[in-house]
């Protein structure tokens, strides 16, 4: 039996193609605050930035096992890498919000970041429907 070089261990994956960053993305960072001058809590948005993206939905042999360890995933959207995208970020993209779970460096080059979210659903309109 040979042994295995570290480098064949490691998985590359492949960047996005020209084009497939077709979706425009708004992130923003959620912060509840106190209700003005009434109970509850009002919701501020920080740091936005927009943004091209890839989004995809992901398997449901990932779906399944995020569950079970009680973090739900459901789609994967690739940017291009910047820094500062948390978990505390959510993305709006073609009015679905998601939550962001967690954010990995492309093939460790700093050319793309990976990020896993939850999909939160539509875009709260205020004053539609009341």
């Amino acid at each position: 039996m040979t042994q295995r070089r570290f480098t064949e261990i490691n998985a590359t994956y492949r960047p996005p193609a020209p084009g497939e960053l077709n979706k425009r993305a708004q992130f923003r960072t959620r912060e509840d605050v106190p209700g003005n001058g009434h109970m509850g809590v009002d919701t501020v948005y920080h740091n936005k930035f927009d943004t091209w993206a890839k989004l995809s939905a992901i398997g449901d042999s990932v779906r399944i096992g995020s569950v079970q360890i009680d973090v739900a995933i459901t789609h994967r959207i690739v940017i291009r890498y910047r820094t500062g995208v948390t978990t505390d970020d959510e993305v709006v993209i073609n009015k679905m919000v998601y939550r962001v779970k967690g954010t990995t460096n492309l093939n460790e080059a700093s050319r793309f970041l990976v990020i896993t979210a939850e999909e939160l659903g539509a875009v709260e309109v205020i004053g539609e429907g009341h």
